[in-house]
């Protein structure tokens, strides 16, 4: 529904540009017929009923923006109602109220003037209006805002009133021929064409990032209404500036983990391109690690040391190793210009860091992440509880990836691991078995388990509290999103499907290995706020903040970002460099709620943390406690989510749908008197997106 209604609210203002415009058109046209002339009365016609249908559309739209506040709260529309609807109502209110009755009452040079300009700046508010929506959204509203976008208004109105004033004195002692006025209409257009286009390159050119830069920027320093004296440290390493002008200062590169013991996991991974065959036996070009693609699984129990060494063979952009879902060390995350430099061909890097989370992980690189995850430059990283596998056990643990392949003519393959199809596979009744669910793709994907009773145990890692048995749900699992379920094989064929459009991938598992294939193709999404046993949990909607801070995550349908013109995504109105940078200082408990108003869902993955969700849509969660690193929040959703700032660093929080991230859904979260020696842009060859 939400969807619905802000579709409606674009077609409603896009139809408003055109009849305002039409409006203005017909109001012209005043300026150059008599009043005695019959013309005049057509034209003044044509405006009237042009004023009326623009009101109309202002009072739907009106409409329309009462619905989203009644069932998605004032967030999803304070910049509509103090920012849009005074540009939209004053001017249509000043024409309906003043401007037409006196030229219904007394027609002459200054009441037609004072009707043409009212209408023409209702028509400047309408695009106006039509620019904050689609270009430039003013998600939290703010003094400058208003200064800006009421001053155009009345400038328009000021420079439109003496336009048309001398237009009038003009062609009171000779009127044009109408071929001019085509001539010069055309002339206009031209200009106004030129002037856009011109606009658009150079806004093009000056998006473009400079050769080098830093990722994380003070001047968008968010203090979350807590204390802002730690500003007076961050400034000067914030901004790229001498890192020893501050004894207390810490650098990333000295935020490691042991450096000298003997590690009890220990890998080597190699970057490298490497063709591979799906299972339907198409070919990609693909970037595997160590030859395959999900790279090797990599497993580990918690409290162990573990060390990956990193050898790019041949990854011409570089590589580097990001642990998604493990809450490092900052010098260990593996970003490329926040935490290191790429690691480019022939080059090695090693990192190493003890595992205090167990369950479902996993790797990634995190340069131009948006290419290199999509080529294949990730795998699976299981950490079991240290008391698990100390015994032998005979359940049978399974992890599944789910990823979305691109052949060289541009198709886009869904697939699970290399699987494009639907696989059987033998498993013995009496079978404890556990699927470890993985999306390691952009979009969120939706999947069924069909034939057995079931249970969703863990999500990102985090085991449930007494979770329920499940039979007809259907699971939706965000980008970056992991889920752990279980179940007791029977004696008939169990159907794990993906669902998507067209026909749905999975697996079907039976004793004899070839059961029939019985997709749940229907059912009703399982809500993981009201699943499972409530317990105790570190936070709650009475716990007390030292930081709070609103994320607004919108869409804008045209821009500019980095010399590119298109679709973007922002926070806040903002795109990276400009999003919030969210300051803390270690020991502060903080909330952020995160609001969706746009199309498309948003897995928000904060590095080096783990967050609790404590409500969603304005309610407390009701089920277990549910500590997540990736939130998938949809359209028309707003999530409130909590964690303690105890990993020192500087660290991404941004939109694991990666294509969003790179283009401009990306911030960060920034503790006191931590900087980094690193930097991105093209002449560093870092590119983290």
């Amino acid at each position: 529904m939400f969807e619905f209604l802000m579709g409606v609210e674009f077609l409603l203002l896009l139809v408003l540009v055109g009849v305002s415009g039409a409006t203005g058109y017909a109001a012209n046209h005043l300026k150059y017929v008599r009043e005695s002339e019959s013309s005049f009365r057509l034209w003044l016609k044509a405006a009237k009923i042009g004023v009326y249908i623009g009101t109309a559309l202002i009072m739907v739209w009106v409409l329309d923006i009462i619905i989203i506040f009644v069932n998605y709260g004032w967030l999803f529309i304070m910049d509509r109602v103090l920012n849009l609807l005074p540009l939209l109502s004053l001017p249509a209110a000043i024409v309906l109220i003043f401007a037409l009755p006196n030229l219904s009452r007394e027609t002459n040079k200054k009441s037609s003037l004072f009707f043409i300009v009212s209408v023409h700046v209702m028509t400047v508010g309408a695009v106006l209006a039509f620019f904050l929506v689609t270009i430039d959204i003013p998600a939290i509203p703010n003094t400058k805002d208003l200064l800006i976008y009421g001053g155009a208004l009345i400038t328009s109105a000021g420079l439109l009133w003496l336009y048309h004033g001398r237009r009038i004195r003009l062609l009171e002692n000779r009127l044009p021929r109408y071929s001019i006025r085509i001539v010069r209409g055309a002339v206009y257009f031209v200009l106004v064409f030129v002037v856009a286009i011109t606009g658009l390159v150079v806004s093009q050119k000056m998006s473009e990032f400079p050769g080098r830069m830093n990722m994380v920027h003070h001047h968008t320093a968010d203090f979350g209404g807590g204390d802002s004296s730690l500003d007076k440290n961050t400034n000067a390493h914030h901004d790229g500036h001498d890192s020893n002008s501050d004894s207390k200062s810490i650098s990333v590169v000295e935020l490691k983990g042991p450096q000298t013991d003997i590690p009890d996991k220990k890998y080597v991974l190699y970057a490298e391109t490497k063709k591979i065959r799906l299972a339907s036996g198409e070919s990609i070009e693909a970037w595997t690690f160590n030859g395959q693609s999900p790279g090797p699984e990599l497993v580990a129990n918690e409290g162990d040391l573990v060390e990956v060494r990193l050898v790019n063979k041949n990854i011409d952009s570089g590589v580097t190793i990001h642990w998604h879902g493990v809450d490092v060390p900052n010098g260990e995350d593996g970003v490329a210009g926040m935490t290191q430099d790429a690691v480019m061909p022939g080059e090695s890097y090693t990192y190493r860091f003890v595992v205090k989370e167990v369950g479902t992980h996993w790797y990634h690189s995190h340069q131009q992440s948006s290419v290199q995850v999509q080529k294949g430059l990730f795998g699976a990283f299981i950490i079991h509880p240290s008391s698990q596998y100390q015994h032998e056990t005979k359940t049978m643990d399974t992890t599944i990836v789910a990823h979305d392949w691109i052949t060289p003519d541009g198709r886009n393959i869904p697939a699970l691991d290399t699987a494009d199809t639907f696989q059987r596979k033998t498993v013995n009744t009496g079978t404890p078995i556990r699927l470890r669910l993985i999306n390691a793709g952009n979009l969120t994907r939706t999947f069924s388990l069909n034939g057995v009773p079931f249970k969703v145990v863990a999500i990102d890692g985090y085991e449930l509290n007494e979770p329920g048995t499940l039979t007809t749900s259907l699971l939706r699992i965000g980008g970056g999103g992991r889920y752990d379920i279980e179940f007791i094989m029977p004696d008939t064929a169990v159907t794990l499907a993906m669902l998507m459009e067209g026909k749905p991938i999975g697996i079907v598992y039976s004793p004899d290995g070839h059961g029939k294939r019985n997709v749940l193709d229907e059912g009703e999404i399982l809500d993981i706020t009201k699943y499972g046993s409530p317990a105790q949990a570190s936070f709650n909607t009475s716990t007390v903040f030292d930081r709070t801070f609103t994320l607004i995550l919108d869409q804008t349908y045209f821009g500019v970002y980095n010399g590119e013109a298109g679709q973007q995504w922002v926070i806040n109105g903002k795109t990276f460099p400009d999003t919030p940078t969210l300051m803390v200082k270690e020991g502060d408990l903080v909330k952020t709620t995160f609001v969706n108003r746009s199309f498309a869902d948003h897995p928000m993955h904060l590095h080096g943390h783990h967050v609790q969700v404590i409500s969603k849509n304005g309610k407390p969660i009701s089920g277990s406690p549910l500590v997540l690193d990736t939130v998938n929040i949809e359209p028309g959703e707003t999530f409130e989510v909590a964690f303690l700032a105890n990993n020192p660093g500087l660290w991404m929080d941004h939109c694991h749908n990666l294509d969003h991230a790179q283009k401009g859904m990306t911030m960060h979260v920034a503790y006191e008197n931590v900087y980094t020696p690193f930097a991105i842009g093209s002449e560093t060859g870092n590119s983290p997106e």
